[in-house]
């Protein structure tokens, strides 16, 4: 049998080369989905049996270690817990955006000075 040419075969044609990108971007919104709704599934499970929020913390300044703590905290609580948590870890990432300037100034300055 011989195939059949003709306005079907274009159009499979297109629709093949279409569901490329389709199917990359399904996967890709899949794939930022599915995480977030096994996290949200679990903090809602763990609210729901507990009537308590699950909140992560990094564990004391003074330890060797930086470590994630799972807290279970009033509902009312967390809040408050968030903006702390929040204030940390801007104030850290302010410091490391301040090193990394000093570093791309530095790097800049050398390589100005290799120039001439």
């Amino acid at each position: 049998m011989a195939k059949k040419e003709g306005p079907f075969q274009v159009l499979g044609l297109i629709s093949g080369i279409v569901a490329i990108p389709y199917n990359f971007f399904v996967g890709f919104v899949l794939g930022l989905a599915a995480p977030v709704a096994a996290i949200a599934a679990m903090v809602f499970g763990v609210r729901f049996l507990t009537g308590k929020m699950p909140f992560l913390t990094l564990s004391g300044e003074g330890e060797p270690e930086r470590r994630l703590l799972l807290d279970l905290v009033e509902q009312d609580d967390a809040q408050t817990l968030f903006e702390a948590e929040k204030e940390k870890i801007m104030t850290e990432l302010r410091s490391f955006q301040e090193e990394m300037k000093a570093l791309l100034e530095q790097a800049k300055a050398s390589g100005e000075a290799e120039e001439a």
